[in-house]
């Protein structure tokens, strides 16, 4: 009886696909399911494109089966009913995007599906941390400017003694010799 449900619930797509289907592998804190797809000869590659009501999710790369269908997995956060468009590309770079279909079109079991768990779209690169970066610049900097400060504080340059070991007038002339 799965099977015939599993037959019956099964989509077929516009050229240059043909029947699509899918069934849920686990849905242990997540979903992962298997999909495949039915296309015409001559695709050198296939992907599927699952899409969330966050948004696009990653894309899927589908392996060919040799003979016509193409199968991979996708493992989502959530529980979902996400929909899923596939893409066949030729060799030449072209390609075909199949509608969107959403899961339980494609056999799915309703059952396995819980919208109180949406599918979140991974998090994006956070990139540098440049507060951290000019933390480190700003170091930098004030470590030179205390070195430059320390090797010219060391020496009284207006005066004619230069190690600063006694003190000196100077007022540039020399005191009269008192007699």
């Amino acid at each position: 009886m799965p099977v015939l449900l599993a037959l019956l619930l099964a989509v077929t797509l516009g050229s240059p696909f043909g029947r699509a289907e899918a069934r849920a592998l686990t849905a242990d804190g997540g979903l992962t399911v298997e999909v495949s797809v039915a296309v015409d000869d001559g695709r050198a590659a296939v992907l599927a494109r699952p899409v969330s009501a966050a948004g696009e999710l990653p894309p899927v790369a589908l392996a060919d089966q040799g003979d016509g269908r193409w199968v991979g997995i996708l493992r989502l956060s959530g529980r979902e009913d996400v929909q899923v468009a596939f893409e066949a590309i030729d060799a030449a770079g072209a390609s075909d995007i199949s509608a969107l279909s959403s899961l339980t079109d494609l056999g799915v079991d309703p059952a396995v599906i819980a919208p109180s768990l949406p599918t979140r779209p991974p998090a994006p690169d956070p990139g540098p941390n440049w507060w951290l970066i000019g933390a480190v610049v700003a170091g930098l900097a004030a470590l030179a400017l205390t070195a430059v400060w320390v090797a010219g504080a060391g020496v009284d340059k207006r005066s004619n003694n230069l190690d600063n070991s006694k003190d000196v007038d100077q007022t540039g002339t020399e005191p009269a010799d008192e007699a």
